[in-house]
């Protein structure tokens, strides 16, 4: 039985995944409040039913690479674990990273999309945030956006497990058109992309956002990217013997 202080920190996190969920993907300039009017962007990667496919208790594994001239790089792990429901949705788990830069991602009850992706995004605009000194609400919006309104799609393959598989890719550069760009000069040439593919599981293939250096050939300034490595099932506790 969940306690009570566990239920509310559940209701809380969905809370926060949903406010999250709800600045980034509503339509910046139209205000629209129903999905069948977000961006094609918008859909592929805020409201598309990413964990459809996971059909079994699984754990998403996501091999995460930070690297660039600006600061240390690393290697870590994102996982996510996913139990599906009858009701057609799912229960979900995590850690975003491990060791000291763990994040532990809030337990949702009811989920369709892929929350890595949301999570990714909240640990690149607390980075965007602590490099910039700016303020997190503003890289939200200027995010969303780019996303309402200025992102592109493209059919893409990805390779997994030895398959080619179909793609959709969707990239956008939040602050390049930005009127406060100069406020971000240094930032301002960021892109991200988005790669999702209904034909892996949890539906999310690629995460990458990218800085690029001030000449063409120089190696990027700064790049993450969060690429699914592969699932297995969730591993369960074992049952306690009982005592003779």
């Amino acid at each position: 039985m969940t306690s009570p202080a566990g239920a509310a920190r559940r209701s809380r996190a969905g809370r926060t995944l949903g406010v999250l969920l709800l600045v980034l993907s509503a339509a910046a300039s139209s205000g629209a409040a129903e999905p069948s009017e977000f961006s094609p962007a918008e859909k592929l990667v805020f409201t598309e039913h990413h964990l459809a496919n996971v059909k079994t208790a699984t754990s998403l594994r996501y091999r995460f690479v930070k690297a660039g001239s600006l600061e240390s790089g690393f290697e870590d792990e994102v996982r996510v674990d996913v139990t599906p429901n009858a009701r057609g949705q799912s229960a979900v788990s995590g850690n975003f990273l491990s060791g000291e830069r763990r994040e532990t991602m809030p337990a949702i009850d009811e989920a369709q999309s892929n929350p890595a992706i949301l999570y990714f995004l909240e640990h690149d605009i607390r980075e965007m945030e602590r490099l910039t000194k700016g303020k997190s609400n503003y890289f939200r919006k200027r995010i969303r956006m780019a996303m309402a309104e200025g992102a592109s799609v493209r059919d893409t393959t990805v390779q997994y497990r030895g398959e080619s598989l179909a793609a959709k890719e969707v990239s956008l550069a939040p602050y390049e058109s930005d009127p406060m760009r100069n406020r971000f000069e240094k930032y301002a040439t960021k892109r991200y992309v988005f790669v999702i593919a209904s034909g892996v599981p949890g539906g999310l293939y690629q995460i990458r956002t990218s800085l690029p250096g001030a000449l063409p050939g120089d190696a990027p300034v700064l790049e993450e990217t969060m690429t699914l490595a592969g699932s297995e099932p969730v591993a369960r506790a074992a049952t306690p013997k009982k005592k003779p």
